[in-house]
């Protein structure tokens, strides 16, 4: 067949492929893509700012135990660690001093009772006396100074004795406090000497938990203010209250003194570590609870529902972390939606239909 024939039997084929072409509709790209219905939340704000400072518990009542007496010790009934009541006996010292201080004061005191009873009995005598014009004014006025003399004698005496007896009473050393012996600084033997510590108590109420905090915050920092604080070996944080703020840094540190007034728990004692956290505000940073990160090739995020309705993948940048939420640094902006529980199956691009409205 020549080339002048062939030409007009491929003119129909090429035209039916042509008119085939130009009715063929163009791909949809929606056609790819799936439709879920989930639950949708807004991002929101709010995640406290903390300040985290760490501490020891102290005893805020915390006494060292001293004689008032000079003299050797007797006994020492407690050890450290011992728990005391309040008026139990601690410490007995050696009352021999003692003793005979007391001995001579009623020595004394009896001496002076009898020399008053007879200076009364010559007043009384020498203004019987003079009643009768026997004895001038003047021998009388005598005998009535030496009567005064004898009483104020007594009156000595007396007070001599009762400082001696109070001295016995100081020989025997009770606790002032309940509480626990944390420290011995003498042994039975040594001399006590007055205000030197034999014992060293911290009561077991009152516990403080003492840090120090920077002096860029220490302003928002207030008394009575309520702040939680981890202790190291103890199962769960305490809920304590700011006591004290010591207005006078440390100019080598620049901190400032805080005392934390601790609740009673069990286990809580003396010298234990922790930290307490002061809250100081919140942040603007969104949060995003945990339950709707969604994790892309390798990176963590979440499905923002964009205004098309449609789920974009977003990457996030994530700050602080908690047991149900997170903050977010990066990659979401307060009040954008998002979706609140992925499915695996949903994809980037997919319609989102919001469930409900996840709070």
């Amino acid at each position: 067949m020549t080339r002048k024939h062939l030409l007009p039997s491929l003119a129909p084929l090429a035209l039916a492929l042509l008119l085939g072409a130009c009715g063929k509709a163009p791909p949809d790209p929606a056609a790819d893509t799936a439709s879920h219905s989930l639950p949708v939340m807004t991002a929101s704000t709010g995640a406290p700012l903390e300040y985290t400072a760490v501490g020891s518990v102290v005893s805020d009542q915390r006494v060292e135990v001293a004689s008032r007496l000079s003299g050797y010790i007797r006994d020492i009934l407690v050890q450290e660690g011992d728990r005391v009541r309040r008026g139990q006996l601690l410490v007995r010292l050696d009352a021999s001093d003692v003793e005979g201080g007391i001995r001579q004061g009623q020595a004394a005191g009896g001496a002076a009772e009898a020399v008053l009873r007879d200076a009364q009995i010559d007043l009384e005598r020498f203004e019987r006396l003079f009643e009768r014009g026997s004895v001038s004014d003047n021998e009388l006025r005598k005998v009535r100074l030496k009567f005064e003399a004898a009483r104020e004698a007594r009156n000595q005496a007396r007070a001599g004795l009762d400082t001696a007896l109070a001295q016995r009473a100081y020989a025997e050393i009770t606790s002032p406090v309940d509480g626990v012996v944390v420290a011995r600084h003498k042994r039975t033997g040594d001399l006590a000497v007055p205000g030197m510590p034999l014992l060293t108590l911290e009561s077991g109420r009152g516990l403080l938990f003492e840090t120090f905090v920077a002096e860029g915050q220490v302003a928002a920092i207030v008394v009575g203010k309520a702040v939680q604080v981890s202790i190291d070996g103890l199962p769960a944080p305490l809920k304590g209250t700011v006591s004290r703020v010591v207005r006078s840094g440390d100019p080598v540190s620049r901190s400032y003194q805080v005392k934390i007034a601790l609740p009673e728990a069990a286990g809580l004692m003396s010298g234990m570590f922790g930290r307490a956290a002061f809250a100081l505000g919140a942040s603007p940073a969104p949060l995003v609870p945990r339950r709707a990160l969604v994790e892309r090739g390798g990176l963590t995020g979440v499905f923002v529902v964009d205004g098309e309705g449609r789920a974009r993948f977003r990457w996030l940048r994530i700050a602080r972390e908690w047991h149900d939420q997170v903050e977010v640094s990066a990659g979401l902006v307060a009040n954008e939606r998002f979706v609140a529980a992925a499915e695996p199956a949903l994809r980037d691009g997919d319609l989102v239909t919001a469930a409900k409205e996840a709070q």
